[in-house]
């Protein structure tokens, strides 16, 4: 029998709780968050008062591309000129490699699986975009 671990709305409030409670404790900018199952479908998503109305669509985005291609979005585009694809060959106008989406993974699988993918939105250097959105995987617990 095939078992699956699922990314669930616990994990993913504990998320976007601790990302959101970051930034306000930081006073960073407002910012946009998405997490995603396994299949890249939306568990939930937080655009904070005042983030740019771009940054609801790229985090989605984000989050999405991280768990369809199974790799951090900083990751994708290397991945891909070594594949020697391109976005657009996906078929998919939901892509992208823009930093910030990171997989979630069940370490305990065999192989390893992603359960899902977090992704956040709203700085200019999507480093801490990614490092915004690993601190909401470690408040998983």
């Amino acid at each position: 029998m095939y078992e699956k671990k699922m990314l669930g709305l616990d994990e993913a409030d504990r998320i976007v709780n601790a990302i959101v409670e970051h930034v306000r404790n930081e006073k960073g900018v407002p910012i946009s968050i998405a997490v995603v199952d396994y299949r890249g479908d939306l568990i939930k998503f937080v655009r904070m008062d005042g983030a740019s109305w771009n940054t609801a669509r790229v985090a989605q985005a984000k989050a999405y591309s991280a768990a369809k291609f199974r790799r951090n979005t900083t990751a994708v585009l290397e991945w891909m000129n070594q594949m020697k694809i391109q976005l657009a060959d996906w078929a998919d106008p939901n892509v992208t490699s823009i930093g910030g989406g990171v997989c979630i993974w069940d370490e305990q699988a065999s192989p390893r699986t992603v359960i899902g993918a977090v992704a956040v939105s709203g700085f200019p250097q999507p480093e801490v975009d990614e490092q915004y959105a690993n601190l909401g995987i470690a408040a998983m617990g």
